[in-house]
């Protein structure tokens, strides 16, 4: 059976080396129609990368027959992707670009990119470098819709929509990616170094992601291979002011006609940061390091790429109880160990994707593997705990296996069809003194079948799914006392779907309707729960009979643009059946207070809206909006929901002049008004309004180009609490003064980049 099956594949292979076919073509100004070099051109479905000539040519040879996306992409102008069906090409392919600061509406760039009937964002790598954000999380936040529930500057985790933790999916390189989500000062532990694109896609999911995806889903894309031919590789550094901290990183990969590889270093160090009184606020400090390497190898139809990283963090945790002693400790504004609690965390994550292509049909066939390891330390004996309120380190070891499997049929240019299957085994073991969830194993496996379609002013995208989620626990403990975990074997089933479209009404203005379901099976915190959180100073108790969230959610949106103005406009309802939620109660345990998870329905509203002006060319000018009203059907408030956002930026991005190219000066505020629905025993905070501004340029002599960003966060040093942050209420009295846990003052951050070739043809 095996030598048949290896010479179907040999055969199956050959036969696609007679079939295959060269695309070629050039890229040009869309206004000036000069020639543009050195674009990089990818395609995604081969994972193949090149760039054009001096004289804007291009040429792609052994393509499958099909249809492929190609994407173009150059400094200074705006992405451009186009759907191929590369057999059906027999003249040169013209890509007419348009420059990034240019709208026109007498030059019509032919992108046919099927529009997205819901929401979703994309932060591309300059972007991320632009914003000058300590993590993530902290960029995604530029995203109207979308904030960050943060532990201080390195621990955070995105909000999207008011919703969190589990109920947001985190997809790294088409796999799920769990990193111990359901509890609120886990932070996403994510480098941004080697990322191509961070996409954020809002509302449910599951159709496309899965159990977890009922709020929405933070897509994170490694970047892509070097151009055929090539060895490159670059160097970058950044500098923050404010936490002393600096990152440095370095990342080569070469890439030959059928092979490309990939090798990526990169450390960060942070001491604790100053708010705006310029007080420390003590037990922020994180620091660690990221190592990435990816091989890559695409024969005739067939494309395989492995991806692995691993990441070391430790990340420092301030405690209520520990604020004063903490501020009255004689640690320096430089010091950065680990004395005090912290939590450690260790993540191998491993993806393989494959792809074969056969003219019309696509099969996709990914699988990944995640191993975290969370270390929670109380510092050098519980430093400032009693004996009898001391109850040991947390260790656990969670281990993920997941599979991405699908059909992808094209039935002609406007219509596709895809049959797939998702699937993960879960396993999570306690090796510490503490536990806040049991030994367990955890599985699911889906099916799903979708259609798209798109021709011209119209398109559709809808479909089904199947999924079985179970949980299986083992006992521990006594029954009837404090740590007690009952074994649990619950399994929750679910059909969900999703239909969506768009219209374009007129030229400029298109219209989005999207009505989906998701479905999230409880967390073993909230089935489970029996211990104590020390970071909040909280005993947490769970409820085994909890069913799964079931959500509905109906978005309306819509887009304008024309030469001088764009605009984006969208409202929501998301109604969450059996919603879960914790909530304090009057008991304690050994001096804490007892929180209790509870279960109602619950309905979440919100509008978002975008409004960009360019009066000139050069000049920019924008405005979001964002708010999310959430409440159970009782009329009581959800917590943690956030306050609203407001934005406003003033953009000026001029042209290439000698050797600067695309400078660049923005200045910006973000306005949070005072949060007035606040859920049961929630406390607010004052509104706030920071200013930030950024500046930044391309340098290039000759060959050799070089980035510099100089991002200002928070420039007037503002004193704020954000809502979202958990310590906002912490404050202590030390020496006839009081300190409040407020947010980070100024900083400014220093990103310079430095590409460069290993090889040169």
């Amino acid at each position: 059976m095996k030598t048949i099956f290896i010479t179907a594949v040999m055969l199956l292979l050959a036969i696609d080396l007679f079939s295959q076919v060269t695309v070629q073509g050039r890229v040009i100004d869309a206004v000036s129609g000069e020639p543009l070099a050195n674009t990089s051109i990818y395609i995604s479905d081969v994972q193949k990368l090149i760039t054009s000539d001096s004289d804007g040519n291009f040429l792609f040879p052994d393509l499958p027959r099909g249809f492929l996306k190609f994407r173009f992409s150059l400094l200074g102008y705006r992405s451009l992707s186009i759907v191929i069906e590369t057999d059906k090409i027999d003249t040169l392919l013209e890509a007419k670009m348009m420059q990034e600061n240019i709208s026109t509406e007498e030059i019509l760039v032919n992108e046919l990119r099927p529009d997205k009937s819901y929401p979703s964002s994309e932060i591309n790598s300059k972007e991320l470098m632009r914003f000058g954000a300590m993590n993530i999380s902290e960029a995604v936040t530029k995203v109207p819709g979308a904030w960050q529930l943060s532990t201080g500057t390195g621990i955070s985790k995105p909000v999207i929509r008011g919703l969190y933790g589990n109920r947001i999916g985190i997809m790294v390189n088409g796999i799920r990616f769990d990193n111990q989500q359901w509890q609120d000062e886990h932070g996403l532990v994510m480098s941004s170094d080697g990322i191509d694109n961070v996409e954020v896609i809002k509302g449910p999911r599951s159709l496309l992601y899965g159990p977890e995806a009922i709020g929405g889903v933070v897509s994170i894309t490694d970047e892509h291979p070097a151009p055929v031919g090539e060895e490159n590789a670059d160097l970058s550094t950044k500098f923050y002011t404010n936490t002393l901290g600096i990152l440095a990183d370095i990342g080569m990969k070469g890439s030959g006609k059928d092979f490309n590889w990939l090798v990526r270093f990169g450390g960060e160090t942070h001491a604790d940061y100053l708010d705006g009184n310029e007080d420390r606020i003590p037990q922020t400090r994180f620091g660690g390091y990221t190592v990435k390497s990816a091989i890559g190898y695409n024969k005739a139809s067939w494309v395989s790429r492995l991806n692995y990283s691993y990441t070391n963090y430790t990340y420092g945790i301030l405690e209520a109880r520990d604020f004063e002693k903490e501020i009255a400790s004689n640690e320096t504004r430089f010091d950065r160990s680990f004395n005090g609690p912290h939590h450690q965390l260790k993540v191998h994550n491993l993806v393989l994707s494959n792809t074969v292509i056969k003219e019309r049909s696509k099969f996709r066939f990914n699988i990944g593997y995640t191993y975290n390891r969370r270390q929670e330390r109380e510092g050098n004996d519980e430093r400032f705990l009693p004996d009898s309120l001391q109850f040991g380190n947390l260790d656990m070891i969670l281990n993920t296996a997941s599979i991405d499997a699908g059909w992808i049929y094209t039935l002609n240019k406007y219509t596709e069809v895809t049959l797939g299957t998702q699937g993960f085994i879960q396993s999570n073991t306690n090796h510490g003194q503490r536990r806040l969830i049991p030994d367990s194993d955890v599985r699911s496996i889906s099916a799903t079948a979708m259609l798209n379609y798109r021709k011209e002013k119209f398109t559709f995208d809808g479909g089904a799914r199947f999924d079985i989620f179970s949980v299986k626990t083992v006992e521990y403990g006594v029954n009837n006392s404090l740590d007690y975990y009952p074994a649990i074997d619950p399994t929750y089933r679910s059909v969900n779907g999703s239909m969506g479209m768009t219209y374009k009404l007129f030229k400029p203005l298109l219209f989005k309707a999207n009505l989906s379901t998701g479905f999230r099976a409880p967390n073993l915190a909230e089935l489970t729960s029996n211990g104590l959180h020390e970071g909040v100073f909280q005993y947490e108790l769970g409820n085994k009979d909890f069913t799964s969230e079931q959500s509905i959610e109906g978005d309306l949106g819509l887009e304008f643009e024309s030469k001088y103005v764009s605009a984006e406009i969208s409202g929501y309802i998301n109604k969450i059946n059996n919603y879960i939620y914790l909530g304090q109660t009057k008991d304690t345990l050994r001096g804490y207070p007892v929180f209790r998870y509870f279960q109602n329905d619950a309905t979440l509203r919100g509008l978002e809206a975008d409004l960009t002006i360019k009066p000139y060319d050069w000049l920019s000018l924008r405005t979001t909006y964002s708010t999310v009203i959430a409440a159970r059907s009782d009329d009581v408030n959800l917590p943690l929901i956030p306050a609203d956002k407001i934005t406003a930026a003033i953009h000026i991005e001029m042209n290439n002049w000698k050797f600067f190219y695309s400078p660049y000066f923005e200045i910006s505020s973000l306005t949070a008004p005072a949060k007035t629905r606040l859920g049961e025993n929630e406390t607010g905070v004052p509104a706030y309004t920071i200013f930030n501004a950024g500046f930044g340029c391309d340098l290039r002599f000759e060959k050799q180009l070089i980035n510099i960003t100089i991002s200002i966060n928070n420039l007037l040093n503002k004193v704020y609490t954000d809502f979202m942050s958990r310590i906002k209420l912490l404050s202590a009295e030390y020496n006839g003064r009081i300190f409040n846990a407020n947010n980070i003052g100024r900083n400014i951050v220093l990103a310079v980049k430095l590409p460069f070739k290993l090889s040169y043809n």
